[in-house]
């Protein structure tokens, strides 16, 4: 996560899996994001590329317990190559968000031979629409058919975002999240949503369940934040702060 110039997106989801129960952080990012993440959050354990390194990211690949990819990542070339080995690599489960979608929809061919069933894909409408192939006009005139037609097609979880976020899997059909509000709507928010549902993953939840329970206290967290914050104050790194405020009103539920 996070390519040059795009440290936050490495921040916040590292961040918010923290806040969610990770043990233990561990960012790949872009040489020049070092200083800044070593000074933003001590706690995770930053390792950096300036080229594409297949025997480091293997080792990166079979150190985690769970994969996260795609946020800040950029489009260019070392980017899909390590989008492109973690698929075809990872046996882990694993989130794929922003970037690695928008790479993705240019090469679903890198899907093929994967190991899909344990993979979470976390599109806003517009990358549905790249990774789909379907306009958002057409998406938006039945969501639930649009998403029941390409988690059956390519076996994968998926979080689609949106004013109500959907999400699927051929498996156990399609839910319908009802946290969450206008507020959210900010830059960096879907990188805490992916961090979030890593999180989850890591401890042991099974991928349907884990997106589920990511998207509810990521929306959970937003109307808590927008209750004391108002409705047009609320950064995405205050859906964090609230992260712990959700967990212990799930706990009291």
């Amino acid at each position: 996560t996070g390519s040059k110039g795009m440290s936050g997106a490495a921040y916040l989801g590292a961040l918010a899996a923290y806040r969610t129960g990770t043990g233990l952080v561990q960012i790949y990012t872009a040489k020049e994001n070092l200083v800044i993440l070593q000074s933003q959050i001590p706690e995770a354990i930053i390792t950096t590329y300036e080229k594409y390194d297949v025997n480091e990211l293997h080792r990166l690949i079979d150190w985690a317990d769970v994969v996260a990819i795609g946020s800040g990542l950029g489009t260019k070339k070392t980017a899909r190559k390590i989008l492109k080995e973690t698929i075809a690599y990872t046996k882990k489960p694993c989130v794929i968000d922003a970037d690695g979608l928008n790479i993705l929809s240019e090469h679903m061919d890198y899907l093929c031979g994967a190991d899909c069933e344990h993979f979470i894909f976390t599109p806003h409408m517009k990358e549905f629409e790249r990774i789909s192939g379907l306009k958002i006009a057409e998406v938006k005139k039945d969501r639930i058919a649009a998403l029941r037609t390409f988690v059956k097609e390519y076996d994968v979880t998926c979080v689609l975002k949106d004013s109500r976020t959907l999400i699927a899997s051929d498996e156990k059909g399609i839910r319908m999240n009802l946290t969450g509000n206008s507020a959210m709507a900010k830059a960096g928010s879907g990188d805490v949503l992916a961090g979030i549902i890593a999180g989850w993953m890591v401890q042991g939840k099974e991928t349907e369940d884990a997106a589920e329970l990511g998207t509810y206290v990521h929306g959970l967290s937003g109307d808590l934040a927008k209750f004391e914050k108002g409705v047009y104050s609320v950064m995405a790194r205050d859906l964090i702060e609230y992260i712990s405020k959700a967990l212990m009103k799930l706990e009291e539920e």
